[in-house]
């Protein structure tokens, strides 16, 4: 077994948790489902697998529960209806033992339609360089980039500290969440950016993440915002003073830019029809994307997972 741990948390969605745990039963990892359901799952179990019931508990809970009580040193969170690609999760691995100065590993994540037709699509059209420096320079390089890295490979020491901040905050806003750890990760070492496919995202329009939280950049007066004011508070104690603004105002500063570039490439006449482009996202009229021989090989027994439709 590898000095890693991979914990994939859920919430009152047992139908993926089947097709989750046939795809990690061959990790040579230990695997740990936390689930905040109040019905406790019945499926059958692996022997790398282990489930936890914490019924109510909510997201920053359960995880902290599952980090006090485990041993390796190494930490990999995944979302129980994606996947991580098993070959990724032994080199980013690997990666973080003969690189010490790094504390997380992260890599590209492409994405298959909820109802899977054999084809994949590219997710992100651009991702950051690695950051490797000091606190001040990795933040502001790493928030002007954002790239979303809740879903990666850590230090296991780098979640307690984030977890510990996010459970005593208790955000009505998940998406301070992942400003939380992305601050920890850049303070304390760097983040390693792999060019090649990390994860697998599955595209479904139900129970996204990001439609149920506004976005940083959408809150209006954010300083005034008491998950921003708590923010601010937890992060520069733990940190030093104003290093929560150079996160913030970094982050900020890269969706402006983007939102600036987006507005220069749309013409005026095509701005109304930015809904439909982005419904496009979930019609099966996107380019599929091409896998290299060495992907579609990684991925071979992932897609066979997909294709006999493994959701009970």
């Amino acid at each position: 077994m590898n000095n890693f741990t991979l914990i994939i948390p859920t919430h009152n969605r047992h139908q993926y948790l089947k097709r989750s745990m046939e795809y990690f039963k061959d990790l040579e990892a230990e695997v740990i489902y936390c689930d905040s359901s109040i019905e406790k799952y019945i499926g059958d179990l692996k022997n790398n697998i282990k489930y936890l019931h914490f019924p109510e508990k909510s997201f920053a809970e359960k995880i902290n529960l599952v980090l006090s009580n485990i041993k390796t040193k190494y930490v990999a969170l995944c979302a129980d209806d994606d996947f991580i690609i098993i070959e990724s999760l032994y080199k980013g691995f690997e990666f973080l033992k003969k690189n010490k100065e790094f504390n997380t590993v992260v890599g590209k994540y492409i994405a298959f339609n909820e109802k899977f037709n054999g084809e994949y699509y590219k997710r992100y059209t651009s991702m950051p360089d690695d950051v490797c420096s000091n606190a001040s320079n990795n933040a502001e390089y790493f928030f002007k980039n954002y790239y979303q890295i809740l879903w990666a490979m850590y230090d296991k020491e780098i979640l307690i500290k984030a977890f510990i901040i996010i459970n005593e905050a208790s955000f009505k806003n998940d998406n301070f969440i992942e400003m939380v750890i992305g601050s920890c990760a850049c303070y304390k070492g760097g983040i390693k950016i792999l060019d090649e496919i990390w994860g697998v995202r599955e595209l479904s329009a139900q129970d996204h993440w990001g439609m149920r939280h506004i976005p940083l950049n959408d809150i209006v007066n954010i300083n005034q915002d008491n998950d921003c004011k708590m923010f601010k508070k937890l992060i520069n104690e733990k940190t030093f003073e104003g290093y929560s603004d150079l996160v913030l105002n970094s982050y900020l500063k890269g969706r402006v830019l983007k939102n600036n570039t987006l507005k220069k490439m749309i013409p005026k006449s095509i701005k109304l029809l930015i809904k439909k482009v982005i419904n496009l996202l979930f019609s099966k009229k996107k380019h599929s994307l091409i896998l290299s021989s060495n992907e579609e090989k990684n991925m071979s027994r992932l897609s066979l997972i997909l294709k006999s439709n493994c959701i009970e």
